[in-house]
């Protein structure tokens, strides 16, 4: 290798700074080429969640309960008569709608007598009339009324159009086919405003731009109804942002999202006061039974959007001024290589762990961070960027695999076989750790032992004990280690481990008690599986302590091991083996401070543990505070009822609450704590003396 890359690679700065500035060149590389443009569109989409529809925006809908069989709704919307768009204006002439958009091709003549043209003519007729006139005056009737151009129906939309200022009807032309442009009839138009109603989808079907103003001069049909809204008659004056003369369009609503009231509601005259009020008013087709004017959008790539709806979304875009505009080029390579070259020094100096945990972090920064800008107007690239984070992650693990960790990595060899995982990673940081000595530190000890293990292995075969032993065991300690805990030493067939050391963790107490639960509900598992192959069902008991301890290294300057030693550690071990026995309990805690918000746990008695001068209060781990049923709790609250009585020497109230869980909670009728405690207590009412007891109401357990 020669000495410069070398000296490159052995300075992590250097080699941070080098495998960052290789993968942006790959990756911007990739982005100019327009690789996985696709990819980057859908990814891009994800950023429309943050806006809600303006109320200043109301859609008039055709859409299913509309297009009902009369009288329900108006019929099928293909054979509507024009009749309905003039009661509709009139409505909304009345309200005072200060623009009104129509999303309807009104380019052709009506070509047939409207029904209730007819029926007026019918009504109208002398009943006196003879045979002779009677068929005169109908020829005179479909002359005046059959050509299409002189059609009532027609005359009266147009002129009831040409009493507003402020409408605006769509006319259809592609830029790159204008001679097939479809229009409205002319005299519909004579005062309104043409917009056209084109728009070209992206390559995977999503619309998401459009084309404010197009070659021939012509406006989108969306700015000109915003243009009637705001009262602009230049559209230059809009100061809409394009790129490639195209306008992205904000979404601010998932399909069918903003306010909308069926077109025969309004007729009929059912909304609310002031719905339409200085508010700008769109007229279109909903129901997709009627017609296929409908779109993906960003906001929803799954679910059809209603076309009207998605001109809403573009005229607030515009009324709002929450126009968007894409990442240039050069900012996207320059944050391509701002992720790439910091992050690669950042991983180059983390461990595994927290190299994934950054890596995870700088992604979901980076998502919050796209939808700040988003929120601002800028649409980030969103597919670039991660992979820059990916390929930093992944290639910083191998420089850091092959060659910068390469030394530590073979010193955690050498120490793996004898010490716990996380104090090897301690000692490969700090090799000093190695030397003997400790400290005084507060930690909380565990301590298990299997319940009558000499009577299992007795009848068992050996190797199959030793197999289910070691199953035991490999659950318990998976528990154990996931908790945080350090795994002391499996002994005979007993497990100790402890939290706050080496590592410090401010919430080692709850850590421990949670393992505790969680053993208990492994065991629960593996029960079933035992009952399944017939095996014998081991059962355990758990003591923990929390208190001052001598954590360190200790043994010979050749053999050692990593352990916590002092009055903590052997009362831990006591509460797993006497306290339980003595209470008939299967997980006794006793030090904690405030545990008591997280689980669930009853206070037992204060006693003195064997070989101890110092009373202790015994407490029994139940089970998580969010488990405990209304039993349980009731059960803690009476046994406190009694054990304060108990304390007082109040025995006959003591009797009376022990009494009662016995005879009120079926599921702790035999509960060993509270039939131990109704014992003394009667037998002390009775006058008899209870040897281990002493005046202050403290119990010596006397075995091991």
């Amino acid at each position: 290798m020669p000495l410069f890359l070398a000296k490159i690679l052995n300075n992590r700065i250097l080699a941070s700074i080098a495998i960052g500035t290789f993968i942006t060149f790959i990756i911007s590389a990739a982005f100019l080429f327009g690789f996985f443009r696709m990819t980057n569109l859908k990814l891009t989409d994800s950023q429309y969640t943050l806006n809600d529809p303006s109320q200043d925006i109301v859609i008039i809908a055709i859409d299913e309960k509309s297009t009902q069989p009369q009288p329900q709704g108006l019929g099928r919307y293909s054979q509507w008569s024009r009749e309905n768009h003039i009661k509709l204006l009139s409505v909304l002439q009345k309200e005072q709608a200060k623009a009104i958009t129509f999303d309807i091709l009104f380019n052709k003549p009506t070509e047939t007598i409207p029904l209730e043209t007819i029926s007026v003519f019918k009504n109208g007729l002398s009943a006196n009339l003879s045979q002779e006139d009677k068929l005169k005056a109908y020829d005179d009737f479909l002359n005046s009324n059959s050509s299409s151009l002189r059609n009532p129906v027609d005359q009266a939309f147009a002129d009831k159009l040409n009493e507003f200022k402020n409408i605006v009807l769509i006319f259809l032309a592609n830029p790159d086919d204008a001679a097939n442009s479809i229009l409205p009839l002319k005299k519909f138009s004579k005062n309104a405003a043409l917009g056209n109603y084109f728009a070209k989808l992206d390559e995977d079907g999503i619309l998401r731009k459009v084309q404010p103003i197009f070659k021939d001069g012509t406006t989108d049909f969306a700015v000109q109804s915003a243009m009637k809204y705001l009262g602009v008659t230049d559209v230059e004056k809009l100061n809409l942002p394009t790129e490639d003369s195209q306008m992205n369009v904000n979404f601010f609503a998932p399909p069918f999202g903003y306010k909308m009231i069926s077109f025969v509601d309004v007729l009929n005259g059912k909304f609310a006061q002031d719905a339409f009020k200085n508010k700008i008013v769109l007229i279109g087709v909903t129901s997709f039974k009627e017609n296929e004017d409908r779109v993906l959008t960003p906001r929803d790539n799954a679910t059809p959007m209603p076309g009207i709806e998605f001109r809403a979304n573009e005229i607030q875009t515009i009324i709002e001024g929450k126009f968007l505009t894409n990442q240039s080029t050069g900012a996207t390579i320059f944050t391509i290589a701002i992720i790439s070259i910091g992050l690669a020094i950042a991983l180059n100096y983390l461990g595994i762990l927290l190299s994934i945990l950054v890596t995870f972090a700088s992604i979901l920064l980076y998502i919050f961070t796209s939808h700040v800008f988003y929120k601002n107007g800028l649409l980030v690239n969103m597919l670039y960027p991660f992979v820059a984070i990916i390929f930093t992650y992944l290639t910083s693990w191998i420089y850091k695999y092959f060659i910068a960790d390469r030394k530590k990595r073979e010193l955690k060899s050498a120490f793996g076989h004898y010490v716990n995982e996380e104090l090897v990673d301690q000692i490969s940081k700090n090799p000093d750790m190695v030397k003997l000595g400790g400290e005084k530190k507060i930690v909380t000890v565990f301590f298990s032992d299997i319940k009558d293990s000499t009577a299992h292995s007795e009848k068992t075969p050996i190797e199959l004990w030793i197999s289910q032993v070691n199953e035991y065991f490999t659950v318990m300690g998976n528990v154990l280690k996931k908790s945080g805990g350090t795994l002391d030493k499996y002994e005979g067939d007993a497990i100790m481990g402890f939290w706050n050391a080496p590592i410090s963790q401010q919430d080692h107490i709850l850590r421990a008690y949670a393992c505790a639960i969680g053993m208990r509900k492994a065991l629960v598992n593996l029960h079933a599986k035992w009952a399944q192959e017939g095996k014998a069902l081991i059962e355990f008991r758990i003591g923990i302590n929390t208190g001052e301890a001598l954590v360190g290294n200790f043994g010979s300057a050749d053999q050692f091991n990593f352990t916590v030693m002092g009055d903590t550690v052997n009362t831990a071990s006591r509460l797993e083996s006497a306290a339980n026995k003595a209470y008939g309990t299967k997980m006794i805690v006793a030090g904690f401070e405030n545990a008591n918000v997280n689980f669930t746990i009853r206070e037992l008695d204060t006693v003195y543990l064997p070989g101890k001068k110092e009373p202790v209060k015994l407490f029994e781990l139940i089970c998580l505070a969010s488990e405990a049923t209304p039993e349980i709790q009731n059960l803690v609250k009476t046994y406190n009822q009694g054990l304060a009585a108990y304390r007082c020497k109040d025995f006959a109230t003591a009797i009376t609450s022990f009494t009662a869980i016995q005879t009120t909670l079926p599921s702790f009728k035999t509960d060993n704590p509270t039939q131990i405690l109704l014992s003394r207590c009667q037998k002390l009412q009775a006058g008899e003396k209870i040897a281990e007891l002493d005046e202050q109401m403290i119990f010596r357990i006397q075995n091991k």
